[in-house]
């Protein structure tokens, strides 16, 4: 398994913690607050979708004012995985979300 560093933001839907995960940086399993986020880590999360496992929202990452890390978050309706980006070679569907956090335990 491999490191990585996360941003912590609340979803705008149901007000629970979400995490995007970035392989750029320091890759020293960091997390950081949307005020403290490197524009390096922004510019990796660019357009990654992240599913609130709560409220089962998708939301995009938008980054809005590069080279800085101002960003926003979109609501979507494209697929996520698990590990939280929108790659293609491994969607996961809402109900496999829902199956992986009865399987992991996670709590609302």
């Amino acid at each position: 398994m491999g490191m990585f560093d996360s941003l912590y933001l609340k979803c705008p839907k149901c007000g629970k913690k979400m995490e995007w995960q970035s392989k750029s940086g320091p890759c020293a399993m960091f997390c950081y607050t949307p005020k403290r986020l490197p524009v390096d880590v922004a510019q990796d999360l660019k357009h990654d979708i992240v599913g609130c496992q709560f409220c089962n929202t998708k939301w995009k990452f938008v980054l809005l004012d590069p080279p800085y890390a101002k960003f926003k978050i979109v609501k979507t309706n494209k697929e996520v995985n698990y590990w939280g980006n929108s790659n293609p070679k491994h969607p996961v569907t809402i109900k496999q979300m829902k199956e992986l956090a009865k399987l992991f335990k996670w709590k609302k």
